[in-house]
């Protein structure tokens, strides 16, 4: 019997590690396609300059943070039974820092300009503040990962780290210039409550333990409603501030269909799923699977329509093309490939 799951299990990570190289595969010929073609292979121009790439990053470095904390509150015995997957949870957050890192790399049409933040660093930028921070956030991980921590300094200090790490990405975006959409207040804190969101998702996807999924279940629900009213609060302080290109860019939100949809499937729907689904298991991971998608839709809109009016340069169009869609893709499968392959050869934490 010991033999027959063992051999389930191997063909099970096969199965998975063949799906992770291809999507891979797949992201690495739309790098070349971009590399050889240049941007203008991407659905971005003069004004709308962060499209899919940008809000893929925002996910996984949100997904990456909250899956460092869920490791927090499993090693401080937060969450019951979780402590098991504290392992799965910091290779996940590693997996995710390094993808999102990569996903940079892609929109910055050139890779080798990174080597500027190295040794040319303008720590006027917060863009470089950026950087390191995203850097901190992967020592961070690999440190808690392969220490057993004596006592809660080191997970105390994991938490904060990777609380400060999206709160940070949230704050820079709120103090980009030129994008007073996103400058009402709340970016920071919704992209907390975002990154926590996709931690839970994905943790209750992977993980079908009774007692654990009945606290992730429940987080959800909490979360859920919350980040539907940050984000009232955001378009409230938009309108009310009556800025005309903050007014063009709330409207253009509220116009867009995509946004309203991202709502409904990624908020209210999941939701409503996680009340009435009992023991289903099916429909539980449907929501999950909603909800991941709801938010990186929410971001992709809010990013494109922040950009969208500019004063005397109109409205701009965004279109994302395939090879942003098979970009994205990739470093998905990049990020899952990395899993497998730490979760396989990563050694143990030790004392």
């Amino acid at each position: 019997m010991t033999t027959e799951v063992k051999s389930q299990r191997t063909s099970m990570n096969m199965t998975w590690l063949v799906a992770a190289v291809v999507l891979v595969v797949i992201g690495a010929i739309a790098w070349i396609v971009q590399l050889s073609q240049g941007m203008s292979v991407l659905g971005v121009g003069q004004i709308v300059v962060w499209g899919m790439y940008i809000a893929a990053f925002f996910t996984l470095v949100g997904l990456a943070s909250g899956l460092l904390i869920l490791a927090v509150l499993a090693d401080l015995k937060v969450i019951p039974g979780l402590w098991a997957f504290q392992r799965n949870l910091l290779i996940g957050a590693l997996a995710s820092y390094v993808a999102g890192g990569f996903m940079i790399l892609m929109d910055i049409g050139r890779p080798l300009r990174v080597l500027n933040m190295l040794f040319d660093a303008q720590f006027k930028s917060p863009f470089v503040w950026d950087f390191f921070s995203l850097a901190l956030g992967v020592i961070v991980t690999i440190v808690y990962l392969l220490v057993a921590p004596k006592g809660k300094w080191l997970p105390v200090i994991a938490g904060i780290v990777a609380g400060l790490v999206v709160i940070f990405e949230g704050w820079i975006l709120s103090m980009s210039a030129g994008s007073p959409l996103w400058s009402g207040g709340m970016m920071p804190a919704i992209f907390l409550v975002e990154g926590l969101l996709l931690a839970l998702a994905v943790t209750f996807i992977a993980n079908p333990e009774p007692i654990t999924s009945d606290w992730l279940r429940r987080g959800l629900l909490v979360l859920l409603p919350i980040i539907l009213l940050f984000n009232i609060f955001e378009f409230a302080a938009a309108l009310y501030a009556g800025d005309v290109d903050d007014l063009a860019g709330t409207n253009l939100v509220l116009a867009n269909p995509i946004f309203w949809l991202g709502i409904v499937l990624g908020v209210i729907v999941p939701f409503v799923l996680l009340i009435w689904a009992g023991r289903n298991r099916t429909i539980e991971i449907v929501a999950a699977i909603l909800i991941i998608l709801g938010v990186f839709v929410a971001k992709t809109v809010t990013l494109v329509a922040g950009q969208a009016i500019s004063f005397l340069m109109g409205t701009a169009v965004y279109k994302p093309t395939i090879v942003e869609f098979a970009g994205v893709i990739g470093i998905v499968g990049l990020a899952g490939l990395l899993f497998i392959v730490g979760n396989c050869y990563l050694p143990q934490k030790k004392a």
